[in-house]
């Protein structure tokens, strides 16, 4: 009778601690699926928003393109626009010498040839009466568009009869295209110029 009161004594504590074990092991499973499902969820909740900040880089990349783009077009646009202006500015200059270079020209005398270096002009004509270059010189003076015109050469090219003829001359002045485009932009006009003297002999 003792013995089998032992033996189910000892069976009994045998399988408490069976039942002690199991639900060890049953806890320790849980607490592994519970980590596990945890850093599952965190890991998954990382990725959507590693893919949330992906997405907005870039729609964020495609407006800075956009942006970008526009400012290209705005830059080449104001870059054509100061083109235009620069040209419009240049064109006046030579428009203007030309003119003013015209009108001061006298009877008698016509120009053959005009060469520009910078604001540096070099002209040379023909004359039938010599007192018609020098009043060709006097109307160049008082333009505000030249400085003093300086004469270099005259010359007879061929004499007629009476002592008449044509004459070659040349001479250099400066231009001044500052005068020219403010006198442009407020509509000065320069001085009529001085007819020339009669010619021939009475």
């Amino acid at each position: 009778m003792t013995a089998v009161s032992n033996l189910f004594r000892t069976t009994s504590a045998d399988a408490g601690a069976q039942s002690d074990r199991r639900r060890w092991i049953a806890l320790g499973v849980l607490y592994l699926a519970i980590m596990g499902y945890a850093r599952w969820s965190t890991r998954r909740q990382l990725d959507e928003e590693i893919t949330k900040a992906r997405l907005e880089a870039d729609r964020l990349k495609s407006i800075i393109e956009e942006v970008k783009g526009y400012e290209d077009k705005k830059k080449n646009l104001e870059e054509k626009i100061n083109l235009i202006n620069q040209l419009k500015t240049n064109q006046k200059g030579p428009v203007r010498l030309m003119d003013e270079v015209s009108k001061a020209l006298p009877d008698l005398v016509w120009l053959s040839n005009i060469e520009v270096a910078g604001n540096q002009i070099t002209m040379r004509g023909k004359t039938l009466a010599i007192p018609a270059v020098a009043t060709y010189v006097e109307n160049l003076k008082r333009s505000p568009f030249f400085a003093e015109p300086v004469f270099r050469t005259l010359g007879l090219d061929s004499a007629g009869p009476g002592g008449s003829g044509v004459y070659s001359w040349e001479m250099n002045l400066t231009f001044k295209p500052s005068a020219a485009l403010a006198n442009t932009a407020g509509g000065t006009t320069s001085a009529e110029p001085t007819p020339a003297p009669a010619s021939g002999k009475k």
